[in-house]
This record gives C-alpha cells, structure tokens and sequence, in this order.
C-alpha cells in the first residue's frame, strides 16, 4: 500500500510539472513561479511525497546509493519549493519615456497596492513596437533600459522575446501604453529558490539515468529477464 502511494504521488507530481511547463510557454514564467511552484499545494505534494518516500525508504532499508540521491533529489526539490512559496517576490514596474524608479508595485492580501524597493534603478530610455511585415500586428513589444547600480550603469532591453535577469531579478514584458511611451514590466525574484529547485531536479534526472544504466537495477535485470525469453 505505501508503495503504491508513493508511486501515485511521484505520477501527479510529474503531471504538475508537465503542465506547468506547457501553461508556462503562454502564461509565463512568473505566473508559473506564482500560481504553481510557488503555491502552497504545490508544497504539500512534495511534503507528502518526501514524508511517504521517507518513511517506505527507512522501512524497505535500502542501501543502493541511486536510490538514495533518488529520495534525496525529492528533498531538495521540496526545499526549492518552500523557499520559493516563503521568500519570492513578484511585482509591477511601471515607467515613462526618460523616468527611473527604483520601486516595484506589489498587491497585498487586502487589495492594497504597496511600494518596495529595488537594488538598483530602473530608467527606461525608449519603447516601441516591432510589427510583422507588411501588416499592423505586433511581434514584439521592446523596452530599452539603463540599469544603474551604484556607479554602474549598463543599457539592457527587455521584451516579449527577451527576458532580462540582474542580480536574482527577472524582468518580464508585460503591456504598454496606448501612446507607446510608457512600459509595464513584470519583476520576478527568487534568488534561493530557484537554484536549489534546479539542483534538485539535477539530481533527479541523475538518479534516474543511474537506475537505468546500473548492471544490478531493476531496469536492467528486467531486460535480461526479457531477452532470456525471447
């Protein structure tokens, strides 16, 4: 029974992550981060499946060292997934034609919308909008920042088709303004997160191309069986 029901978790995982990846493509990341990853059902499928991995690892006694990295990937993931839901940020930067800001707009759980800081100011130097040939349809929508960090300053351009990523900040395209001088941009932070997610998701794919090519696991007993058959 507690096989099974790691094995029907480990499945809905897979499918949340499936269809994470496909919303992402038209939703984009920073909803994804938000409304997935970052949620805290996303966090209590990973918690019961880590506590159920846990518990039926402890009890089958399992000394394989993928097996191992393989329960532990799960961990990591989970961990990336807490940090993610306890300390991302995501926010709204609005800017006009020659204006810097080094604030971000949040909505609370109230509807209220507050200020916050950036670590570096934004200044947006020129907009515009790439039509498709020949027609009046939008490719692309750019915003050709300055970035000024202390003394720093660096030109950097975000877009539909551009993300931009400074110091653990994403900067996403959102809309613009009818006069096409003004710019929405999306902001993304998620400095912990993230890499940890990602290194945990390493050790998964790891773990399993290990399970797959090791001569004493299951994968390849089970071929031999086959080919003896055969």
């Amino acid at each position: 029974m507690l096989k099974k029901t790691v094995i029907l978790l480990y499945v809905v995982v897979v499918v949340v992550i499936a269809a994470a990846t496909i919303i992402e493509k038209t939703e984009g990341s920073a909803f994804v981060a938000s409304h997935i990853y970052g949620a805290w059902w996303f966090s209590v499928l990973w918690a019961l499946l880590a506590a159920a991995g846990i518990f039926y690892f402890l009890r089958q006694k399992v000394r394989r060292l993928f097996v191992v990295t393989l329960h532990l990937s799960f961990l990591i993931i989970l961990l990336g997934a807490l940090l993610t839901h306890l300390t991302a940020r995501q926010g709204m930067i609005y800017l006009r034609t020659g204006e810097q800001t080094d604030r971000y707009l949040i909505m609370d759980e109230k509807g209220n919308i507050q200020e916050q800081h950036l670590p570096f100011t934004l200044r947006l130097d020129s907009f515009c909008v790439i039509y498709h040939e020949g027609t009046r349809a939008a490719a692309d929508y750019q915003s050709h920042l300055t970035v000024i960090d202390g003394d720093k300053e660096q030109s950097e351009m975000v877009s539909m088709n551009n993300i931009l990523e400074y110091r653990s900040i994403r900067l996403y395209q959102n809309s613009y303004d009818e006069d096409e001088r003004g710019s929405v941009l999306s902001m993304n932070s998620d400095p912990w997160g993230i890499p940890i997610t990602y290194t945990g998701y390493g050790l998964l794919f790891f773990s399993l191309i290990w399970m797959l090519i090791d001569p004493k696991g299951t994968f390849r007993q089970l071929l031999r069986k086959l080919n003896k058959e055969s």
